[in-house]
């Protein structure tokens, strides 16, 4: 009898979430103009859809405040925290909703984002969402984050799959233009990189306020 519960309550809790999810959706799609508390509940609480339609939409509408923040850094950690794997296959990655949460912190430009995009940089395992992390935290500007987009570069693979990374990096550090850029761009400009690389830095070095 024991042996009969046990499934029949996950898939009781399974079904309920997944009914929870399409109630919120559906709750989105019959109001007439959804507000930004509507599209946050949906990034917390929504299938994977919801919340790339969620952080797309918090984009359009160019929200911000503390309240978005939150949820954006949520976004950004979704697929990393916790995965999920079926037959050795990561079934929950949410690299979309990561890289789309990555650049509208950079839109808002809140510098208390800028602890969690420095951990998606060095940590999270797709490219595409590590250049997304690299060109918001060039929007953000801040100098603090020099050390981090350069060792970036110095551990990355000269060409390959990290190339769009490097470029990234190299165009953020151009965007804060801090003088202390200098020496990393210099030693891109020097380094083993690909030409279209080199020249990202060559230009990013003209962004230098001195």
């Amino acid at each position: 009898m024991k042996r009969t519960i046990i499934p029949v309550i996950l898939f009781l809790s399974v079904s309920t979430i997944l009914v929870a999810q399409e109630s919120i959706e559906q709750y989105l799609l019959e109001l007439k103009r959804p507000k930004v508390e509507d599209y946050i509940k949906l990034l917390y609480e929504g299938t994977h859809e919801g919340k790339l339609l969620a952080v797309s939409k918090l984009r359009e509408m160019n929200a911000e405040g503390e309240e978005v923040v939150d949820a954006l850094i949520f976004g950004l950690q979704q697929g990393t925290m916790i995965v999920q794997r079926e037959l050795n296959r990561v079934v929950n990655d949410f690299w979309d909703v990561r890289a789309q949460s990555a650049l509208a912190l950079g839109e808002i430009g809140d510098p208390r984002a800028l602890h969690d995009l420095h951990i998606a940089l060095t940590y999270d395992p797709d490219t595409i969402v590590r250049s997304s992390v690299a060109i918001a935290i060039g929007k953000v500007g801040d100098p603090s984050s020099i050390p981090i987009l350069s060792r970036t570069i110095e551990t990355a693979t000269t060409a390959g799959p990290d190339d769009l990374v490097v470029r990234s990096c190299v165009e953020a550090l151009g965007e804060i233009g801090h003088r202390d850029c200098f020496t990393p761009l210099v030693a891109v400009i020097r380094g083993n990189f690909r030409r279209s690389i080199r020249l990202a830095a060559l230009y990013a070095l003209k962004k230098i306020k001195w």
